[in-house]
């Protein structure tokens, strides 16, 4: 047994991953496709308990652990129409039946029931059967190691199989059974009565027109009161199914006799039970389900085998994990070792290398040389660039300076006194008349090593011989 098949055992309410769907006609039962078994797609019951006659074909055809849900047809079941009670949705399956105990004549313990709300409007479409029939049958199908999933009814059904509109009227019959009418409305089963006393076929004997005409006179009747009842849904289509007749020539003749166009339900010939088990193999929606939780049988898990075999594979996952915890501090014991063997040889190497860098320090003596040449070294290094600052100065700046003020010579001004140094620029000389002194300073703007040098106080006064002198300082005298 694998994990999954175990899991399974220990999950509750899931259906089986295998599901057969199955339907009970009046005299025969039909099958969904089915591959994990080898099933008829008809088996008769007729003179026979259809219950008996399902369990035995599964059993025949080997079918087990598998869910099968069942359609059952209109004769096994009965449908009310009752206002909605304001309870919660999933109370209403155990209150519907002290709802209608004034409509049945079972008692309220013995009938199962489910509802659906009638659409624009405040009623709701109850369905209900046998509790002993349902219960029996989940018992029949346990003992062959089946599972019974859901019943559904035939009526909330044949509301999906018509694809082309989700209102009309629906004449039926199935094989051995009476014609019905009913009408759906957003596909769901909002009218059914039946139609008694007419026997198939309704075409293709001579006998049948008077009996077709009966019928379509029932038919109309009951699209009138239809239109008169339901003022917010017109039903304007009827669709025909039934088995023995010839659903085209049926549909042509209603159609010249009704107030509503008349079309068969599909377009092939199978009969209502195949046409149905077609369709919910295809399209399962169960709206109704007369097999509610609160009665499935509640399994019990903690059996005997459920036991040992919870017990087995705790014991198999705990083996498992010591001998992965053995193996692993065995991993870890050998990489510890590993690491010692490394950190010793690292010692090692760490002793030596300090022995080594010991012997290899120099005396006291040198490093205290070392530290007197270093600051020798600095000394004269700043004194070669101060010397070189200052030459460089001296070479840039009077050379250039007194090469310039010689190439600025006048004839009305005469220099006979400069001073200079890195900041300053002092000069005293004579003037033939005061216009010429700012003239001159002016033509310092053309020299390279004159231009943006600018005089602070200009002073000009004569000498004894009455000759004009004048003063040019970069700086007050108080600063110089």
């Amino acid at each position: 047994m694998n994990i999954q098949s175990l899991i399974d055992k220990f999950s509750s309410g899931t259906r089986s991953g295998n599901c057969l769907r199955v339907v009970v006609q009046p005299s025969a039962i039909y099958f969904s496709e089915f591959d994990a078994a080898i099933l008829p797609k008809r088996v008769s019951t007729e003179g026979a308990d259809w219950q008996k006659v399902l369990v035995n074909t599964l059993v025949k055809g080997q079918v087990a652990d598998t869910t099968i849900d069942v359609v059952l047809n209109s004769s096994l079941y009965q449908n009310y129409q009752i206002e909605k009670p304001n309870v919660p949705q999933e109370e209403l399956s155990l209150t519907l039946p002290f709802l209608l105990k004034d409509l049945i004549s079972e008692k309220i313990t013995d009938i199962i029931a489910d509802a659906m709300p009638l659409p624009s409007s405040n009623k709701l479409q109850v369905y209900v059967v046998p509790k002993s029939m349902v219960l029996g049958l989940a018992e029949s199908l346990a003992q062959a190691n089946l599972k019974l999933g859901h019943i559904l009814v035939e009526d909330d059904v044949w509301g999906r199989v018509a694809t082309d509109t989700e209102r009309f009227v629906l004449l039926q019959r199935s094989q051995n059974g009476a014609y019905k009418v009913s009408a759906f409305v957003d596909n769901r089963c909002v009218f059914q009565r039946t139609i008694r006393g007419v026997s198939a076929p309704l075409t293709g004997v001579a006998s049948a027109s008077f009996q077709l005409d009966s019928v379509a006179l029932e038919l109309q009747r009951s699209i009138d009161y239809l239109s008169s009842q339901m003022r917010g849904a017109t039903l304007h289509r009827m669709k025909v199914c039934c088995d023995d007749e010839d659903n085209g020539d049926l549909a042509k003749a209603l159609d010249e006799r009704l107030s509503v166009s008349v079309a068969p339900l599909t377009d092939t010939d199978l009969e209502s039970g195949a046409l149905l088990a077609q369709f919910i193999s295809k399209n399962y929606d169960a709206g109704i389900n007369l097999y509610p939780a609160h009665l499935q049988p509640k399994v019990d898990h903690f059996t005997l085998n459920n036991v040992v075999l919870a017990s087995a594979l705790l014991m198999v996952m705990m083996c498992a994990a010591f001998g992965y915890n053995v193996w692993q501090h065995a991993q870890l014991t050998q990489d510890l070792s590993v690491v010692k063997s490394q950190e010793k040889e690292f010692n090692q190497q760490l002793t030596s290398l300090n022995q080594r860098l010991a012997k290899h320090r120099p005396s006291p003596e040198k490093v205290h040389a070392v530290e007197r040449l270093k600051e020798d070294i600095l000394s004269k290094r700043d004194s070669l660039n101060a010397v070189s600052k200052y030459d460089g100065a001296q070479q840039a700046g009077y050379s250039g300076i007194m090469a310039s003020l010689a190439q600025l010579g006048r004839n009305d001004i005469s220099i006979n006194y400069i001073h200079m140094d890195d900041d300053t620029l002092d000069i005293k000389g004579l003037a033939r008349d005061p216009q010429a002194i700012p003239n001159w300073v002016n033509q310092f703007k053309g020299e390279l090593n004159l231009v943006g040098r600018s005089f602070e106080k200009l002073k000009i006064g004569r000498n004894e011989q009455n000759v004009l002198t004048f003063e040019l300082h970069t700086k007050e005298e108080a600063e110089q």
